[in-house]
């Protein structure tokens, strides 16, 4: 007998647990899930990437920020495999992925104490719309030596990556500033998820650049009615009046992963003087929006800054950066 629950008839059940949120974005064209959640501290969220990373599934790659696990997986269903000690070391893993027009529907599978962490700690974050337990079991035997399964039912969201660059001049306003503003103020407005902005260091010994000579994405995650093109003209018209150069540009990606070719593209922007025509061959083989606000130039290090968006700490150094050798990783 399967039991369906909201997520807070799961919070009466078990009391507060430390899950704060879950955001599932998908991008259906490359049949890709990236889902985010955020944890009330880093233990547990460095524990269940490593779990359901180690146990397959439909869970390919992940990382942590602070106390947000981001974890990829491919849209439909998988097998899952513990190893040989299943109840010894326990063991947590993202079984199936489905999408409809709305939703996204992710089926779980926890062992021992991972059990918990999905029946009770997860099922009940905000974000859930729904927890479906196969049987009473599933609800009512979590944690120590048992199994449980659990669907949650969460809305759907795409995601919008922005690049810009030039907007500013060397006497006047700073593009990773006036960037981050207006991703504030068009997420809040819009009612969008604000999920990263990020100061990209480009290749300093360029003669027009300004003074740090970078640029910065922004990453919005949109609710499934809402589309790129709004938000690409909301984004515009307010940043236009920040804009104090004759060459800003804006570069839109929709999607989660970045095609090899641009992240190369990207990694080179670092390194050496990158030519504006082949910023635009490769936006065009790809199919970006490119938009100039003011001009085209800053279209290099737009593309550049949107094509490394998900890269770790090198995002923001310079080329073989001695600070980085001081970075705790």
């Amino acid at each position: 007998m399967r039991i369906v629950l909201k997520s807070e008839e799961v919070r009466r059940r078990f009391g507060r647990m430390f899950s704060n949120s879950i955001l599932t974005i998908v991008d259906e064209k490359n049949a890709v899930l990236e889902l985010i959640e955020e944890c009330t501290a880093k233990g547990p969220v460095e524990w269940d990437l490593l779990n359901r990373l180690r146990a397959g599934g439909a869970a390919y790659a992940g990382w942590i920020e602070g106390k947000t696990l981001f974890l990829r997986a491919k849209i439909g269903k998988f097998d899952v495999n513990f190893g040989p000690a299943d109840f010894q070391r326990g063991g947590q893993a993202l079984e199936s992925v489905e999408v409809t027009e709305k939703e996204v529907t992710t089926t779980w599978i926890g062992i021992a104490g991972a059990g918990l962490g999905l029946a009770a700690c997860l099922s009940q974050a905000p974000g859930v719309l729904e927890a479906e337990y196969p049987s009473k079991d599933d609800l009512e035997k979590v944690g120590g030596s048992f199994q449980n399964r659990v669907k949650i039912k969460t809305p759907k969201y795409k995601k919008l990556v922005l690049g810009i660059d030039n907007t500013d001049v060397k006497m006047k306003g700073a593009t990773w500033a006036s960037a981050l503003k207006v991703a504030l103020d068009t997420s809040e407005k819009m009612g969008l998820k604000l999920i990263s902005h990020r100061i990209f260091q480009c290749y300093p010994e360029i003669e027009w650049k300004t003074t740090n000579n970078v640029s910065s994405s922004v990453v919005f995650a949109l609710p499934w009615n809402v589309s790129s093109e709004e938000v690409l003209k909301a984004f515009v018209e307010r940043i236009r009046p920040l804009c104090y150069s004759n060459e800003a540009c804006l570069v839109a990606y929709e999607g989660i992963e970045v095609p090899k070719e641009l992240k190369d593209f990207g990694l080179r922007v670092k390194k050496e003087i990158v030519g504006l025509e082949e910023a635009l061959e490769l936006a065009e083989k790809f199919k970006l929006d490119v938009i100039p606000i003011t001009g085209k130039k800053g279209a290099i290090g737009a593309l550049a800054a949107l094509a490394l968006y998900d890269e770790g700490i090198k995002y923001a150094a310079f080329d073989d950066d001695p600070a980085l050798r001081r970075v705790k990783t």
